[in-house]
Formats: C-alpha cells, structure tokens, sequence
C-alpha cells in the first residue's frame, strides 16, 4: 500500500480515536448526556472501506457506526449534536446516535434494531441494480447481529439476485457481554458466505493491506454484477460495550493485553515505514485534534434552537399540517370520462398496479410467488413479470427481507409495492413497517422518506392465523397511512395514490371481496387519502363503515328502511387519515352514530372515532355511539364460533333500532 493511501487511512482512524476521546472527556465532565457506544480498535476496517468506495456509493451503518460515518466524511460536529439531541445535528437532532444519516454523503440510515441494515441495504442495492447505476452498498454490522434472522434473509436475497451488496461483520469478539463462542458454533463468521454461494473472507481489522485487498475484490465482484459478498474484519473491543461499561465480565489480564495490542500506534508506525515523516504525521494529528475540539466546542457553545408543538410532529408526514383525523377534506377529482367496465376487487387491484408500472419504472413490486405463471395466491400481480420483467419478483419466504427490501429501494427512491399475503403475519414484519419506513422521514430530519405500499390481506373464516383484522396496530403508527377500499372504482383509485404518495401506506383488502363485482372506470384516475364517501344519504343514523362492512352497513340500511329508520351510511375508505370533516358533517344531521368493523372491538379504530365523535360533537348527540365489531378473541374456524365473533349487519340493526327507542 502506497505511503498516500496509508496516510490518509491512518487519518481517518485518528480521527475517529480522537473524537471518541474527545467525547469521553465531555460525558465525564457531565456536558454532554447519551449513550455513546465506541468503535475503540476497529477504526482500520472503515477507513480503509470509504477509501475504496466512490462518492455514488451507499453505505448502512449500525449504532455502534462512529468509525463508519466519520470515515465517509460525517462532521464530529454533525455526530455529536445528533447524539445529544441538538438541533445542530445532521438530523436536527431527531435521531440521535442511532439514527445518523446524510444521503449526500451516501449514509442512508444508520439503525439501532440490531441485524435489520442488512435487508434494508438489500433494498438498496435492489435499486441500484434495476436502475443499473453502477453503485455498491455496503452494509456493516457487529458479529452478534449475524444471530439475527433478518441478516440470513438478506443474505439469501442478495445472492439469489447477485445485487451489488457488501456484508461487513465487524468482530470484535463479543455480543454486548456475552462471547463469541457463546453464541456461534462456527469459529470464522465468513464460513455463513458458503450456505448462500457467496464469496467469504475473513481478515484482520487491524491489517490495513489485507482490509484492501478483500474490500477491492468485493467492491470489483459488486459492481461488475457478480453478487455480494461477506468480508468478517476480526479485531478486538479495546473499550466496553458502552462508554460506561466497565467491562467486569471480562479478564482482565486478556483485556489488558488487548489494549497493549492497540491498532492504532500500529498503523502510525507502519505509515512512517511507508515513506511518511514523523512531521508529517504530527501535522495530521495536530490539525484532526483541532477540528475535533473545535466541532466539540462549537456544539457546547451553540444554544439549542427552540422549539414549538408544531416542532413535534413535524417530519412524521410529507404533508406538515397531516392529522390522523382531519377536518380539512381534501379534494376530490371527478372519475375520468369514459367507458365503465364491471370487473372484480382482485381485477381493480391488477389494473391499478398494472397502470403504475407502465406510468412509472421507478414501482416495483416485491412478494411471495406473485412473479408469472404463478402471479400470486390472489392473483393481483398477473401479468406484471411478462410485461415489466423483474420489477416485479416472486421472493423467498422471508417477510422482513420483503419489506426490508422496499424500505431500502423506497430510499433509494423507487416506488415498491410489497405484498405480504395474510394480515396475520403481520408481526413478522411489523419492525420494517413500525421502526423503519414509518420512522424514516422523522429520524432523518426530514432528509430521506419511505415512498413504498404495503399490500396485506385479510383472511374470512380461515383460522385465528390467517383471519385477523389488526388495523389498529397499524393506526397506532405514526408515520403510516392506511385504506381499506369496499368497491372495485374505489379499490383502483385508493391504490394508485397509495403507490404515488411520499408517505408508506397499507393498502387493505379482504379475502371475501376479492371476487365481489362493480364498475371501474378503464381509465386512470386518483382517489384522494382521507375522503370518505356517503354510500347512502339517511337523517335517523349514521352508520360508519369501512372494507367488508360497508355490504354489512348496506344489507342493514335495507331492513332499517322496512320499519322507517333512515339510515346514512359513511365509507371512511381511509383509515389514516380520517375524514373526520365528512363525518361531523353526518352525525351533526343524524344526531346517532354505529361505527362496525371487523377488528377486534377493545382498543379498535371505533373506538377512537367515537371519542372523536362525542368529543367534537358533545351536547349534540341523541345517544352514545353504537360499537359493532369483532369479539375479543381470536377469530374461529367454527362457522358457528365465526358467526357469532362478528354479527354484522344484525347487530348493526339492533344498535340502531336501541339508540331510537
């Protein structure tokens, strides 16, 4: 390695020693307060990385990530203001130490969920390589995160797919405090490479030669659209687990010698054997201590910017002014002239994906065995592969890879659209949908966003797994939006906005309307998020509905009619946002209002549209709110059991006819 190179690595790995130090000092001092985790002895391996990787290149980063984000170019100033919290930071303080990221500078996301960079970093490099960009994404991760699932997942979609992807394990022998052969039956990480056919190397992370050459090959492998790889950088933890930790469960002789061991002094001598002047080293540590002091200061010195309410909630939405439940109804487009054809749920789904992908080659789909023949166990996606090739992909059956997948190309800037097929498997995504692309926007600063939609479906008397209505998990996210369409016209124009909005979305749908017929315009059109529809105009109720229970809301209207209670009934089509304009505007008229829906009743989205209801409408209404909704219990094969879960449109009569006794 030439004397430049080495000394431009030993200048990156100085720096990170000495901003580590630096903020050592101010936490002991009591002025700065976060949990700081060092990188102490393995700041070679990223130096050496960012080296390598040209300025197009993305990078994943984990929590303990000091050494890789001030590697590619982060600011000590930027880093430390985002740990603390302070508006200086380079997510204006709203991530924090686990949430670093500045896309300018390829840092696309930096995660405190241990494991799960890995199939976001997949998603990355899924973009690039269908955009054919030529860049590499490295993702880089502690040797316990190789336990966890998700990293497998990744694994196994990167090489099927040969994406241009680098796993860096940074093992420095320990999973917080518990030791490597605790916890791992092989003794060299990079032999995991050979069960999913991708080249594994292990080298020293404290051999700056070594580290080059097996990134060079990994980096040539990537960009040449041969696959990933797996580089294991073996080095020591010089310091605990945390800048606190003292490190009792250790030996102390052991780590003594550790420490004597020091990389770093290593380094320095093997630059001045390269050529370099003791001069010349002195000038490149005098000047990174100096910016590091300076950084330092500059964040102590700087008063925090102060904020207002509006400050809280702001970089959750695209939309600033976004509420769960709005008053302000957004506008609705009239449907496109032309002709009407009457086709089912499943067919609008098809048309609306197949309308994205020829208006847009940035959406992609993502989802088990919805490639051609197959085109999915529902039959949404047929056709896609045939006519748009591999943007859209039958995966393996790896939900977190799934999703992970398109929080990552959702970064990068495509528009996915995942499919996960039950609703009930929800929870084996969930840290995808909830810490991810919910978070993202947020944690950023506003700088990155998850433009991606999840497809999920609702099962009818399948089972307790495969039956589930769990929207109010999802309502409880801030960060997502979710719809339910109930009709084909509805289901087409709910799922196109989904795919074009900046925000990630759930589209629901259910099992026992996927062959449920009605018109749908040929053309393409938009149905706002957050516009309900009054089905059926009424004066005596107002029956508020959503999915399958609009036919429900219906077919009880109809025998409410018999004995003349005018029912109105309200399809709230969207369940984030609400319009909540539409539906003071019904109850304020009717005085009565029956929310049903499928979900289970305790802590169901009823119930918050009810304290809406009686909060904005208090004085005003002839009865409390009416709830009509599943049982609090799993949902039954039984068809008796599952008759009596959910009642239906007989209970939502009977609410009626009591609320007008």
């Amino acid at each position: 390695m030439d004397k430049t190179t080495l000394l431009e690595i030993y200048r990156k790995s100085f720096r990170t020693r000495t901003a580590e130090d630096a903020i050592q000092l101010q936490l002991r001092a009591g002025k700065f307060y976060f949990s700081f985790y060092p990188a102490t002895g393995q700041e070679i391996a990223p130096a050496v990385l960012t080296s390598l990787l040209e300025p197009q290149d993305q990078m994943v980063a984990i929590y303990r990530g000091i050494a890789d984000v001030l590697a590619r170019g982060l600011s000590v100033k930027e880093f430390v203001a985002e740990c603390i919290g302070h508006s200086l930071g380079v997510c204006g303080g709203k991530g924090g130490g686990m949430g670093v990221a500045k896309p300018e500078l390829g840092l696309m996301m930096t995660t405190g969920i241990v494991g799960s960079s890995s199939v976001i970093g997949a998603g990355l490099a899924l973009a690039s390589q269908l955009r054919k960009d030529n860049r590499v994404v490295a993702v880089s991760m502690g040797d316990g995160a190789t336990s966890i699932g998700s990293v497998h997942e990744a694994m196994l979609f990167a090489s099927l797919w040969k994406l241009p992807l680098i796993f860096v394990i940074h093992n420095n022998g320990w999973s917080e405090s518990t030791p490597f052969e605790a916890y791992s039956v092989i003794e060299q990480l990079s032999d995991r490479a050979k069960g999913y056919s991708m080249p594994g190397v292990t080298v020293s992370g404290r051999d700056p030669e070594a580290l080059e050459q097996a990134f060079a090959e990994a980096i040539s492998r990537a960009r040449a659209g041969e696959g990933p790889t797996l580089i294991e950088s073996k080095t020591n933890r010089l310091c605990g687990h945390y800048a606190a930790d003292p490190g009792a469960y250790r030996d102390k002789a052991e780590w003594d010698a550790e420490k004597a061991n020091d990389p770093l002094p290593q380094l320095r001598a093997r630059v001045l054997a390269a050529g370099s002047s003791e001069d010349e080293l002195i000038a490149v540590e005098t000047a990174m201590k100096a910016e590091v002091d300076a950084d330092i200061q500059a964040v102590i010195d700087t008063p925090v910017t102060p904020v207002t309410d509006a400050d809280v909630t702001s970089d959750v939405y695209a939309d600033p002014e976004f509420r769960p439940i709005s008053l302000a109804r957004p506008k609705a487009e009239p449907l496109p002239d032309g002709p009407m054809v009457e086709v089912t749920m499943r067919d609008s789904y098809n048309n609306a994906l197949h309308t994205a992908f020829a208006e847009d080659e940035r959406v992609l789909m993502l989802g088990e065995d919805i490639a051609d023949p197959a085109s999915g166990v529902v039959g949404i996606s047929k056709g896609l592969t045939n006519r748009f090739g591999d943007r859209c992909r039958s995966t393996p059956i790896a939900e977190q890879a799934i999703f992970g997948s398109c929080v990552g190309a959702a970064l990068a800037g495509m528009k996915p659209v995942g499919e996960l097929l039950m609703m009930d498997f929800l929870p084996v995504a969930m840290d995808m949908m909830v810490n991810h692309a919910a978070k993202a926007r947020f944690m950023t600063g506003g700088q990155m966003h998850v433009p991606m939609t999840m497809m999920t479906l609702v099962g009818a008397g399948n089972g307790a797994q495969h039956s589930h209505s769990s929207e109010a998990w999802l309502m409880h996210t801030p960060g997502l939006k979710i719809v339910y369409p109930s009709n084909p016209t509805d289901a087409k124009g709910l799922l196109l906005s989904c795919i074009d909005d900046p925000d990630p979305c759930v589209f629901i749908h259910h099992m026992g309307q996927l062959f449920q017929k009605g018109p749908m315009p040929e053309a393409a059109y938009r149905i706002p998020l957050g516009l309900a529809k009054v089905v059926r105009e009424g004066s005596d109720v107002t029956i508020i509905v959503y999915g399958p229970t609009v036919a429900d809301a219906i077919k009880a209207a109809d025998e409410l009619a018999k004995d003349g209670i005018s029912a109105e009934i309200v399809d709230l089509r969207s369940l984030v946002p609400i319009d909540g304009a539409t539906l003071l505007e019904s109850v304020s008229k009717t005085g009565r209002a029956i929310i049903a829906h499928r979900a289970t009743d305790f802590m169901g989205p009823a119930g918050e549209i009810a304290a809406f209801l009686h909060k904005e409408l208090f004085g005003q209404l002839k009865a409390p709110v009416v709830r009509v909704a599943g049982a609090y219990a799993p949902v039954p094969k039984h068809a008796g059991l599952l008759a009596m879960h959910y009642k239906g449109s007989t209970a939502i009569i009977q609410g009626a006819k009591d609320m007008l006794r």
